[in-house]
């Protein structure tokens, strides 16, 4: 399969099927889009070859962890400084062990230049991070927040 050439319906059924639950049996995807596991297995492949299927990756229910503070923080730097900033927010994405977590760094436009969520098991927790941390980083210009709210139970 070529970097030109297109997607087809069963390839989107599979993407569809794994991005509902990337552990689903090869057996169960093949039933549900009707083609073999081994069929199955190569077009995954090749998605995999081609970069469409980055990562295979797990649904954390971070408030079950005893992050019970999620924050969507959306970042304003000076001119030239987003990029800086971007990069060492991937840092803290990667490091584990804190009492805060990076889960998610995008770069936008728009009247922020960054957009991250940020998740922490308490108030306190949640400050170190935006005082002891992003006040540190260089080009900082403004910080927003916004409380992401827990889905009520049904």
């Amino acid at each position: 399969m070529g970097s030109k050439e297109r997607i087809d319906g069963y390839d989107e059924k599979i993407i569809r099927t794994l991005s509902e639950n990337a552990r689903s049996p090869l057996r169960d995807i093949g039933r549900q889009v009707k083609l073999s596991a081994s069929s199955v297995r190569n077009r995954m492949e090749r998605l995999l070859d081609r970069g469409i299927i980055e990562r295979y990756t797990v649904d954390v229910n971070w408030r079950k962890m005893g992050y019970d503070i999620q924050v969507l923080l959306q970042i304003s730097s000076w001119a030239g400084a987003s990029r800086e900033i971007y990069d060492k927010l991937l840092d803290y994405e990667a490091k584990d062990e804190r009492a805060f977590h990076v889960t998610q760094v995008y770069r936008t436009s728009g009247p922020a230049n960054v957009i991250c969520i940020v998740r922490a098991k308490s108030m306190e927790d949640l400050a170190s991070f935006i005082t002891g941390e992003l006040e540190t980083l260089r080009g900082i210009e403004r910080v927003d927040s916004m409380f992401l709210m827990p889905v009520p139970d049904h």
